[in-house]
């Protein structure tokens, strides 16, 4: 794979493409994000975001064209799989838990693909750590996902994502149906994540936690960047807000 120097940005994407049929759904986007980094992800429904984040880790389809460099070394064609032992993890809008297993159960589902934990014992303990490390609480490990709230079942998703031991986490609207409470969590979460030296990258609707959190702010609309930089200014900028409002500013 080719290699190319970086300085300390850990993700670059460039001309990232996908489209269906005449739909371009991600249309020549770029961005790059270093470590200890938030780059929040912003846009009007149908925008682009998630898509984005299912081309760049080929979840459940790969770019038309574009390129990843994840720590200067090309990606874009490898395989979820080895994407994530690489260090790109990603969770989804929704809950992907397994209902029917426990808490630590869902997390050491995700230590097994990195051969980490060496033993049963071993993946049960990195398992453990990373539910610690999102705040689950230790009481409830062995409950069955099926049985605990919104909020947990998000921090099982995340473990299982921490537990891949990435260099950058993409994060897809975590905070959606969670109470005004459970977003503080969830806000104090992802700043500790990024004290821990994590690139994040975060889709999220929420603009108060996106702006809160976010070192640079990134604009979708219809599939194309409108706007990247400071969170602040990017909120004023008069293209932002018509697309949020279909008005001009």
């Amino acid at each position: 794979m080719n290699r190319t120097p970086s300085e300390d940005v850990i993700l670059a994407v460039s001309g990232m493409t996908k489209s269906f049929g005449a739909l371009r759904a991600v249309d020549d986007v770029s961005f790059a994000v270093r470590a200890g980094e938030i780059l929040g992800v912003a846009g009007p429904n149908g925008s682009g975001k998630s898509t984005l984040f299912n081309a760049i880790t080929r979840i459940p389809f790969g770019p038309d064209a574009g390129t990843v460099l994840l720590a200067g070394e090309q990606v874009q064609d490898l395989p979820p799989h080895a994407l994530a032992a690489r260090g790109l993890a990603r969770t989804f809008q929704r809950e992907t838990v397994f209902q029917t297993l426990s808490a630590v159960d869902n997390v050491i589902v995700a230590v097994e693909q990195t051969n980490r934990g060496k033993s049963m014992r071993g993946n049960v303990l990195l398992a453990e750590q990373a539910l610690d490390i999102v705040g689950f609480p230790a009481t409830l490990h062995n409950w069955k996902a099926s049985a605990l709230p919104v909020f947990l079942r998000k921090l099982v998703m995340i473990a299982g994502a921490m537990a891949l031991d990435p260099k950058v986490l993409l994060l897809d609207e975590p905070a959606s149906s969670l109470t005004p409470d459970e977003i503080d969590r969830l806000r104090a979460l992802i700043l500790h994540l990024r004290e821990m030296g994590l690139a994040i990258v975060l889709i999220e609707h929420v603009l108060e936690l996106l702006t809160h959190v976010s070192d640079r702010l990134m604009v979708l609309d219809q599939g194309r960047v409108i706007a990247l930089g400071d969170p602040v200014e990017v909120v004023r900028n008069p293209q932002v807000i018509e697309a949020y409002l279909g008005v001009a500013a």
